[in-house]
């Protein structure tokens, strides 16, 4: 029977076989029940993009565990400044101070993590580094790099012995013994509990000297949170009455932690940027497109090419905006431009700080997904789904909300799962200088489109 059964399906797969080779094809087959106006053809068009410059803000600078402190002033950009806030706990369930303690000493010790500069010889440069008190709770809602004021911190500076900081290794300074003087007087109950700690504690903020004024440079160092601690060795007396050593840690960020950052390019501004595009990371000045300049350059495009056609019955078939730049003929420019940049959008919050993330094209794989194109000098993001709904939509009932920010995006791959997530980078200091409109290489929307008569 088995061997019945495979001379069966042979012979079935021979007869298929020479049924199929007689058939003839016939590829226009149809095409004369489609009616001539509404016979679809192909076409293309270049447009020279609406772009410009704009700050954006309130964006999301608390990264997990980690806290950037620095500042680089540059020519275009300005002074660029970023101070990381704490919150600090107990590393165990429990803490007994003995009897009768004193602080020996009383250190913080930051791991450094990444070091990112603009100017490679700015990488070993001295920086005066300063601890503060936070004056002000760390919670779930302060993520943004404007969550916090100069009024949130103590301007006391409980950093001791002027430590500068060369960035090479991690960063470790003696703190004021009252800190640990202070420690020791919470209740123990307070101590065990993270958020009861806290409250009463509050955290730490470390910020960093200014560039002088008429210098040029700096640098921003991220220091790895999960790493770092406040380390307090004190005496006391044991039950005998003798005099012991002991020491304890702390954690610091590994609840809460945010990023306080501000650029000073916002004279860059500007809603037509003709000389260049300046892009810069974190909460830098970004090229920004206007929805409603991009939804009246297609309506007056239709309008002129095809007599009055509505927008809506333009079909996009792919839709590509081209960010060229120009070779300095260093290679380390590259070293300081963003490796990604994409077409992002904004979202408000219900406290109203806004959130940005980039379109979903993103996760199509064969998509153009904005990755740094060095032999054609030239940055490159679809937005074909984003445009065809953009061009359904009446011009009035379009707001700054659909506006596209062009921002660097990390990916990250979640190895349990599988997923590969991504969002706008608020991590990494890229300084990108792109090509303005008016150059001869300027940014450009690729259209390939239909019409629906």
């Amino acid at each position: 029977m088995k061997k019945t059964g495979v001379s069966f399906g042979l012979a079935a797969l021979l007869a298929m076989s020479c049924l199929v080779s007689c058939i003839t094809k016939d590829y226009t087959l149809g095409s004369g029940l489609v009616p001539a106006n509404q016979d679809i053809s192909v076409r293309t068009a270049t447009f020279d993009l609406p772009v410009g410059l704009k700050m954006a803000d309130s964006l999301q600078t608390s990264i997990s565990q980690k806290g950037t402190v620095g500042a680089i002033r540059s020519e275009h950009y300005g002074l660029y400044r970023s101070a990381a806030a704490m919150a600090v706990t107990a590393a165990y369930d429990s803490i007994t101070w003995g009897k009768n303690p004193s602080v020996t000493s009383i250190k913080l010790i930051l791991v450094r993590d990444t070091t990112m500069v603009v100017d490679p010889r700015e990488v070993k440069i001295p920086q005066n580094l300063y601890v503060h008190r936070l004056k002000v709770v760390l919670d779930s809602t302060m993520i943004f790099n404007n969550s916090l004021t100069e009024d949130d911190y103590d301007h006391e500076v409980l950093s001791q012995g002027g430590v500068v900081y060369t960035g090479e290794d991690s960063y470790t300074v003696e703190l004021d013994k009252k800190l640990g003087e202070e420690l020791f007087k919470i209740p123990m109950a307070t101590l065990d509990s993270a958020e009861l700690f806290m409250k009463t504690f509050k955290g730490l903020y470390i910020r960093c000297d200014d560039p002088l004024e008429d210098c040029e440079g700096g640098r921003l160092t991220t220091f790895d949170l999960s790493s770092s601690y406040i380390n307090i060795t004190y005496q006391y007396d044991d039950e005998n009455g003798n005099r012991r050593a002991k020491s304890d840690n702390f954690l610091v960020g590994e609840q809460y932690a945010v990023n306080i950052c501000s650029s000073g390019a916002r004279p860059l501004e500007q809603t037509l940027a003709s000389d260049a595009l300046y892009m810069e990371g974190i909460c830098g000045i970004k090229p920004h497109i206007s929805a409603v300049a991009l939804h009246k350059m297609l309506e007056d495009f239709v309008t002129r090419e095809t007599i009055g056609v509505p927008l809506e019955r333009i079909l996009i078939s792919k839709a590509v905006v081209k960010f060229p730049f120009e070779y300095t003929g260093d290679y380390k420019q590259f070293n300081y431009y963003a490796s990604t940049l994409y077409a992002c959008k904004r979202a408000k919050t219900t406290a109203g700080y806004s959130i940005y993330g980039p379109l979903a094209e993103i996760e199509e794989e064969d998509l153009e997904s904005g990755y740094i194109d060095r032999s054609n000098l030239c940055y490159t993001t679809n937005i074909s789904m984003y445009l065809q709904n953009l061009i359904k939509r009446d011009a009035s009932s379009i707001t700054s909300d659909d506006d596209l920010w062009i921002m660097p995006i990390v990916t990250l791959y979640n190895s349990s799962t599988g997923a590969t997530y991504y969002y706008s980078d608020y991590y990494y200091y890229t300084q990108s200088l792109l090509n303005g409109t008016a150059d001869a290489r300027h940014p450009v929307l690729q259209l390939t489109y239909s019409i629906l008569l």
